[in-house]
């Protein structure tokens, strides 16, 4: 099998390899919900504001840890795919939006909705982490994936929601290709 060079994928192939692998997330998270017995609205259970501050508020402290720790781990260590890079770089804050929204809702519903309550937080962080499979060979990126992966299961039983990891999810990713998009990592990062 040849490894694809991301500078070879056009930016418009990848935007829509984003959208179909999301929405087969997404197929798969309601069959699996639906299986279970669970596809209702209760998952998102927001009983108030308080749950949706704590998710923003845990998405900031993730962002400013990941940026602190990309300034403290060399280049080869954090993602050096360009995947991120190349997909976010020359997309309109409107349409960052809609993407992170888009992966924040079928990823959270699929592994804390259908996965977590089967394979527990450590579990489903594993399985988390495998998914995201560009990241392997970079055990610093890998950890990376996992703790936020803990941390985003975390909420989930502490708040009885997905909304919570859901917006905390959302945040980290629409913060970061925001910050991607205005080159400000690379500023703060000043690689």
């Amino acid at each position: 099998m040849n490894r694809v060079d991301v500078e070879q994928l056009s930016h418009r192939v990848l935007v829509w390899n984003l959208y179909v692998t999301q929405l087969i997330v997404l197929g798969v998270a309601c069959a699996l919900l639906w299986w279970q017995g669970r596809l209702t609205v209760q998952l998102w259970n927001v009983e108030s504001w308080t749950v949706l501050l704590v998710g923003a508020g845990t998405g900031l402290l993730i962002v400013c840890a990941d940026l602190l720790l990309s300034r403290r781990f060399p280049l080869h260590m954090t993602d050096k795919s360009g995947i991120n890079e190349k997909l976010f770089r020359h997309q309109p804050v409107w349409h960052i939006l809609i993407m992170t929204l888009f992966i924040a809702s079928a990823e959270e519903l699929l592994f804390r909705g259908a996965i977590q309550p089967y394979l527990g937080v450590v579990g489903t962080s594993l399985l988390f982490t495998l998914i995201h499979f560009r990241y392997l060979k970079q055990w610093a990126m890998v950890a990376s994936v996992f703790l936020v992966s803990l941390v985003l299961g975390s909420l989930v039983l502490v708040t009885h929601s997905i909304a919570a990891s859901t917006v905390a999810h959302f945040t980290v990713d629409f913060t970061l290709g925001v910050c991607i998009r205005y080159g400000l990592i690379d500023a703060f990062i000043q690689r």
